[in-house]
């Protein structure tokens, strides 16, 4: 037909090879598409006899370069479909980072077609949860929020004559106002994220008018904060409710049963100095 004669014959020496198609997250497949050179490692799988706590047995170890400072290194790979169905994987002999508009010549011509491989299973890749996990994801959020306020400095003269021009009634309008607003002024935000990280140690879940209370910050505010480091659960026995992300809850989890484990090792010294004293008498 025409249209077998402008995609000409596909290349199936290939179908035979096995492939494994893999989801893996954004920010990781960011970084290997930086990657230009062919038959660079990026990483190393390892299999294991016993699957984890999570049923995986599979692992991704990202090189530890200075190119990768800024990802997780350490990752599991949960096998989804075992048993794929009429997936291929197919390639075209055409620079896919070349540009070709669709009225060009070249865009009318026969591009040579193959098939590499057949898909055999189909994973997903995720981060494992460690400290070096949770120390690149705050910073993120962290980085990615920098408070870019700046404070610019007026001289007394500009400010009188800012005021004169504004009008007394002006001034009294803001300082009503200021009085009004002043249980609603913003935190820092890494103060606010402490704030609200310690009211979920407290509760798991908190609605939104509750962390408000709470918080007594900024209607506003509160929800972009909100928005990194916790979820809205839209379904379930907590509906409408707030509870923190996974990466969040476990640290905030591990910094409460420290902080009771401290707590403990306080009462057991006491213990033992009341029975010195005791002994002692």
């Amino acid at each position: 037909s025409e249209l077998e004669d402008e995609l000409g014959e596909v290349n199936m020496d290939e179908l035979g090879n096995k492939v494994w198609l893999v989801k893996v997250p954004a920010f990781l497949a960011e970084k290997w598409k930086q990657t230009h050179e062919d038959g660079v490692q990026l990483g190393k799988m390892r299999i294991y006899e016993r699957p984890d706590s999570s049923g995986s047995n599979i692992s991704v170890l990202v090189n530890d370069t200075a190119e990768n400072k800024d990802i997780p290194k350490e990752y599991r790979m949960q096998v989804s479909n075992e048993r794929v169905r009429n997936m291929f994987i197919f390639s075209e002999s055409r620079d896919p980072r070349a540009i070709v508009k669709p009225t060009s010549v070249e865009a009318n011509k026969a591009v040579p077609m193959a098939i590499t491989g057949t898909v055999h299973h189909e994973c997903t890749v995720t981060p494992t949860y460690t400290d070096e996990y949770k120390r690149i994801m705050r910073k993120r959020v962290l980085d990615r929020h920098k408070n870019a306020r700046k404070v610019q400095p007026m001289h007394s003269s500009e400010y009188s004559r800012s005021m004169l021009a504004a009008g007394a009634d002006m001034f009294d309008t803001a300082q009503k106002k200021a009085k009004t607003d002043s249980r609603m002024a913003r935190m820092e935000r890494q103060d606010l994220m402490n704030l609200i990280f310690a009211k979920f140690e407290k509760f798991p879940y908190w609605s939104f008018q509750g962390l408000l209370e709470e918080t007594r910050q900024p209607t506003a505010y509160l929800r972009e904060v909100l928005a990194d480091i916790a979820r809205l659960n839209k379904s379930g026995p907590y509906v409408n409710t707030y509870s923190l992300k996974p990466e969040f809850r476990k640290a905030s989890a591990e910094a409460a049963k420290a902080k009771a484990s401290a707590e403990k090792e306080s009462d057991d010294d006491l213990d033992i100095d009341d029975e010195d004293d005791f002994e002692d008498a």
